[in-house]
């Protein structure tokens, strides 16, 4: 059974590649360049996500409070449960770092105009939002760790394979 398809697998890891760049590179035309690479494959994963997908992994959503507090229970209780795609936490926190990948593209814009140009505050909120990405990053890969751990999962072989 396909979990994740070829655009949700392509996505994940260029970007994966492109924030981990970016955050030793952190300026010039390659961070640019890469800054906004990223966010145009964030904005293909949305749009697949919201349109195009057929796989109900790969399908964008917005898991109710409801489904949060019953995954967070079983999490205490120490419960395994089988999700199709990100548990309802995962799901948010993908959200979240797209969110904020958005939002270093336009802060890094802005950096960069004339109308702004000498500024400080959009440089500093560029570097704020980047370490609360990195922040994310951190949390999403001790999350994947301990998930995989506690299943007895692959789950980055399931992001490498789609299965």
């Amino acid at each position: 059974m396909m979990k994740w398809t070829l655009i949700v697998r392509l996505t994940h890891w260029l970007v994966a590649a492109g924030v981990i760049v970016n955050f030793f590179n952190e300026s010039g035309y390659t961070h640019r360049l890469i800054g906004y690479i990223c966010t145009g494959l964030v904005l293909l994963r949305l749009i697949n996500g919201l349109f195009f997908a057929r796989v109900e992994a790969s399908k964008l959503h917005l898991p109710e409070v409801k489904a949060i507090k019953s995954h967070v229970q079983s999490l205490l209780k120490r419960e395994k449960h089988d999700y199709v795609g990100h548990n309802p936490l995962g799901q948010y926190a993908v959200y979240v770092m797209w969110a904020l990948i958005l939002l270093l593209a336009l802060t890094g814009w802005l950096s960069r105009t004339d109308e702004l140009w000498g500024e400080d505050w959009p440089v500093d909120l560029h570097e704020a939002l980047s370490y609360l990405l990195q922040g994310m990053v951190v949390l999403h890969l001790l999350a994947v760790t301990v998930l995989s751990k506690w299943l007895g999962k692959n789950l980055v072989g399931a992001m490498v394979r789609g299965k």
